[in-house]
């Protein structure tokens, strides 16, 4: 991906890939490598790409975003269906139009209009979760299946830009006939597919794995009738009336979909978290400045982290089912007096046991992002710290939970990484603490935002907001950090220190499957068609392990692998792969359930 061009619709993707003659779709994926390293001239909205000193592709981009193949051009005589065209729009971050903001005065607008629309032309309303699928919506539903399982069948390695493409066009196909759950899953596996072939630094395998789980999950629901969930093309909101609302933490929003921004929490009288999203596609920088965005709602001037270190009384307002508060033209909220975290309402948090916490907490992360409640998975933990292994802090909760934190997110330009290693050392200090659970490592914690406990003085403005706010040594107690350089070098020293401080790791046994799960979606079907090798199978060691339903389901996996028909020839053939699909599904499905329950688990002793 080359984040100086501009973010193109997918139909114009689509359309470039299509018009290739068949001996140059061979050679795009080639093209997109080489491509990817050209200069990008911007002039306004007119980007130019110089191929070669006799060919340049120029992208018209009115409003920011490339919306149809004709303002797309190359010099060649081959134009428009031509090499250097495709392999230049293959190389663009592709534009979602549901990635509004969501609660702006013109998206809400914008949904009424749509109704009003339909319903003025006798159209019946958006399909509401609960309908059955009509005619064109189960064939696209079928489209999507087909392309997603065509993807997992060839892996990162083997899913070039025509398959990605493909899945594009699906999606494209799923929006336009409402089926917006499913479109959406498809765009976030097309979007990761993209980072994956083109060497994006912050890529990971885990991530595209859970986006082609969800994407096949939906899927698989839809086409079987075990779920007639469709989605809505925008976020729904209803009235809310008026709220007293005092500020908690704010969080930088860095995604892999290539959106980025903040979400800011708030808790009103009763200790109902809500929250304000501002998030759009956007890198890193967008993600470092959205701490310092000016709230949208209502006449407040306030930005993000001010409004985290003071309140809001909102009349008219507006939420959707998540908590999610909207700013549509009828919001009204001006400033108000906020509330330190011991305080009440906020104090409250802290109260609940933490064992409540981690199964609220576990039971928010197996729903999807968008369908969570507003801070359903954040943790309120007072922990003290009690040492560090150089890449997290190991901590201790009041009731005496050993505890291990983490980054949250790893990126140079926001503060998680610095602000831990900060606290790191500061050994002995107590504070209050707001994270995530990582589902994936038992007793580990991302920490989002700090303040000290009540009685304890720092040098910060309440709390710290680990993504946005710069700690410094100087800012905590110093005794702590005297005790935590005295005590450093016997810390560390002596095989109980050792033992005490090792990091937390997933089961062995259990990796063994969620390994298997990962390799296929980077390296497609084949990689379960070699021999195991010497030694027992994973699947025996599944088995020892007392994981017989994992084991099972690996054993199905890799015999789904190996199962394809050959043809009068004994040569192998291909079959639609729908069988190995839902096998690696199953297998997938119970790998990261599994995880999640080993994880939450390990919360409770």
């Amino acid at each position: 991906m080359n984040a100086s061009l501009p973010p193109i619709d997918a139909p114009v993707l689509v359309e470039a890939v299509d018009g290739l003659p068949a001996r140059l779709r061979k050679k795009l994926d080639d093209a997109v490598g080489r491509f990817a390293a050209l200069a990008v001239v911007a002039d306004g909205d007119r980007y130019t790409v110089a191929i070669d000193d006799a060919t340049t592709v120029t992208l018209l981009a009115p409003g920011g975003v490339v919306r149809t193949a004709a303002e797309v051009t190359c010099t060649c005589l081959l134009a428009p269906n031509c090499l250097h065209r495709a392999g230049v729009l293959s190389n663009a971050p592709v534009w979602d139009a549901s990635a509004t903001p969501e609660g702006t005065p013109e998206v809400e607008v914008e949904v009424a209009a749509e109704v009003s629309a339909e319903v003025a032309a006798g159209d019946k309303a958006p399909e509401a979760p609960g309908d059955e699928l009509g005619v064109a919506q189960r064939a696209a539903v079928e489209q999507v299946w087909r392309a997603a399982v065509a993807v997992l069948g060839g892996g990162v390695s083997g899913s070039g830009t025509v398959a990605r493409a493909a899945l594009l066009r699906a999606a494209h196909e799923a929006q336009a006939t409402k089926v917006y759950k499913l479109a959406a899953a498809a765009r976030v596996v097309a979007t990761q597919l993209q980072a994956a072939r083109g060497d994006d630094a912050h890529y990971r395998l885990a991530d595209l794995s859970d986006a082609m789980r969800e994407l096949l999950l939906v899927a698989h629901a839809l086409r079987t009738g075990a779920s007639t969930e469709l989605g809505t093309a925008r976020r729904q909101y209803h009235v809310e009336g008026s709220l007293r609302l005092y500020g908690l933490c704010c969080t930088a929003v860095l995604a892999g979909t290539g959106h980025a921004g903040v979400v800011t929490y708030a808790a009103d009288r009763d200790g109902r978290l809500w929250m304000v999203a501002d998030v759009m596609p956007g890198d890193a920088k967008r993600a470092a400045r959205g701490g310092d965005a000016t709230l949208a709602m209502g006449e407040t001037a306030l930005t993000h982290r001010g409004f985290t270190r003071a309140g809001l009384v909102v009349t008219g307002a507006t939420a959707a089912g998540s908590r999610q508060l909207g700013a549509g033209r009828g919001v009204r909220a001006v400033t108000a007096s906020g509330a330190a975290w011991h305080e009440e309402p906020l104090a409250g948090l802290w109260a609940e046991p933490v064992a409540a916490q981690v199964h609220r907490a576990f039971a928010a992360l197996a729903e999807p992002l968008t369908e969570r409640t507003a801070g359903a998975d954040l943790l309120f933990l007072t922990v003290t710290v009690r040492g560090t292994d150089g890449d997290a802090i190991q901590a201790e909760h009041a009731d005496g939970t050993p505890l291990t934190l983490r980054v949250a997110v790893d990126h140079p330009a926001l503060g998680y990484r610095e602000n831990l290693r900060v606290l790191g050392r500061a050994a002995g200090l107590r504070m209050l603490l707001i994270a995530r659970p990582d589902p994936g490592r038992p007793g580990t914690v991302l920490p989002l935002a700090v303040a000290p406990v009540e009685g304890e003085q720092w040098r910060v403005e309440g709390h710290a907001d680990l993504a946005f706010d710069r700690l410094h040594s100087s800012q905590l107690p110093q005794e702590h950090l005297r005790e935590e350089v005295a005590s450093a070098r016997p810390a560390a020293a002596g095989p109980a220190a050792e033992e005490v401080w090792r990091p937390a790791v997933r089961d062995p046994a259990l990796q063994l499957l969620s390994a298997q799960v990962e390799r296929t979606v980077n390296g497609g079907r084949v990689m379960l068609t070699f021999p195991a090798g010497r030694g027992p199978s994973d699947a025996t060691r599944l088995r020892r392990a007392r994981l017989d339903a994992g084991a099972a389901l690996l054993d199905r996996l890799v015999a789904a692998a190996n199962d394809r028909p050959r043809n009068a020839f004994g040569r192998l053939g291909d079959d639609d792969g729908t069988a190995f699909a839902q096998a690696w599904l199953a297998a997938a499905t119970y790998a990261d359930a599994a995880a999640r329950a080993l994880a939450e688990a390990s919360w409770l002793g």
